[in-house]
């Protein structure tokens, strides 16, 4: 995405430093000044970004954290809709990518009780006429499994 659009800044974020050192190569690999990388937790992003800060956030195959007693580490809980909330703009969107149905389903119904107002949601992105999508490394691998890509795109109604 960034070398697409090279005018607009992203940032990754994650936890894991296995994750971000393996980023870390790609940008550089790429020579990409338009990304920059955070190792912090989802849930501390008011730490680092203003109220109405960020345009966009995207999810793209994050943890699903099957199991019910976890779902409070999933990043579509509502806890974590409401740091997503407070950083995103008015016009703000958050873009949500999966392979795993469970996680999808359970993100559909997480977004609709906090509120959020779906715009488009694709339950086989890569069978719909979706342009313009980015594919991942996670999302290649599962996709030529022949495992449906679902895909979200939801705002918050302030």
């Amino acid at each position: 995405m960034a070398s697409a659009n090279p005018d607009i800044n992203y940032i990754g974020i994650d936890i894991q430093l296995s994750v971000l050192s393996y980023a870390l190569d790609k940008v550089l690999e790429q020579d990409l000044p338009n990304i920059k990388l955070l190792r912090v937790d989802g849930s501390s992003l008011t730490n680092y970004f203003n109220e109405d800060e960020i345009q966009r956030l995207y999810l793209n195959f994050s943890d699903p954290w099957p199991k019910k007693k976890h779902a409070k580490r999933r990043l579509t809980y509502k806890s974590f809709l409401e740091t997503f909330e407070h950083i995103l703009s008015q016009e703000g969107e958050l873009h949500f990518k999966t392979d795993n149905r469970g996680l999808f389903e359970y993100s559909l119904a997480s977004f609709s009780q906090y509120g959020m107002i779906l715009q488009e949601v694709w339950l086989d992105l890569h069978a719909s006429e979706y342009e313009g999508n980015i594919l991942t490394e996670y999302e290649e691998k599962f996709s030529q499994k022949g495992q449906p890509i679902y895909r979200v795109e939801a705002k918050f109604t302030h």
